[in-house]
């Protein structure tokens, strides 16, 4: 994968204490969103802000430091852009909900590791982990109210949890990563075995979201017959 590019094209370095912990903060997100956080380090940030090592050390002492403050900035972000809203229609508030969830893991791949990889491994604030159990309560009452039982909701919210997250690292990982047009227009392609599929026949255009929808709906389709055996029984 391709190292993230510096802003700057000059050599001198910008002087300590001319950026801030916002800025290093912002910056940080854009190095981890473009590899991952088991590569992102304090060298490769200060490339990136052309700055010193130690000016990013003198607002955060160590990487760990810097981590926690990204994810918090991700957790608040993570929240406000994946709202749930109750509906008549189970299905159709799930599918507003997780579609925001993708579209946001998509535009930011490192959210993933950010709100819920560091979740599992407890470096989230206790905060943070209230305001998301709170949301995922909310959502197991809400399909619960439509007839499902606490561990089959749970099952349901945390199988969709699962795909959304996994297609977003998938493709941020560059794995059937679709089709791209060459400067005259030909549409190529720039994955190796899709395009190898295609010189045999094989052709599906958007690859990602295709995919991604598919699996979405067949969980849907799954959860609509958990349900359905559930008021049978």
């Amino acid at each position: 994968m391709a190292s993230p590019k510096t802003r700057r094209t000059s050599t001198n370095r910008r002087p300590r204490g001319s950026i801030s912990a916002d800025e290093i903060i912002t910056g940080a997100f854009e190095v981890a969103n473009q590899v991952s956080l088991a590569e992102f380090s304090m060298p490769l940030l200060a490339k990136h802000l052309d700055v010193g090592v130690t000016s990013i050390y003198w607002y955060f002492r160590k990487k760990e430091d810097l981590l926690d403050a990204m994810s918090e900035k991700a957790g608040a972000e993570y929240q406000e852009a994946t709202p749930f809203e109750g509906a008549d229609d189970w299905q159709d508030a799930l599918r507003r909900h997780f579609r925001r969830m993708h579209r946001t893991f998509r535009a930011q791949p490192v959210m993933v590791e950010l709100t819920l990889l560091r979740v599992r491994n407890a470096r989230s604030s206790p905060a943070s982990l209230e305001v998301m159990a709170e949301k995922l309560e909310t959502i197991i009452a809400s399909l619960v109210s439509a007839g499902f039982t606490r561990d089959g909701a749970l099952e349901v919210y945390l199988s969709l949890l699962a795909h959304v997250c996994g297609s977003a690292m998938l493709e941020h990982f560059g794995v059937f990563t679709g089709s791209e047009a060459d400067p005259d227009g030909t549409v190529r392609p720039n994955d190796p075995l899709i395009e190898a599929l295609s010189t045999r026949g094989h052709h599906i255009d958007n690859v990602n979201e295709r995919t991604f929808e598919f699996i979405f709906e067949a969980i849907l389709l799954r959860a609509e017959a958990m349900l359905s055996d559930h008021r049978d029984g």
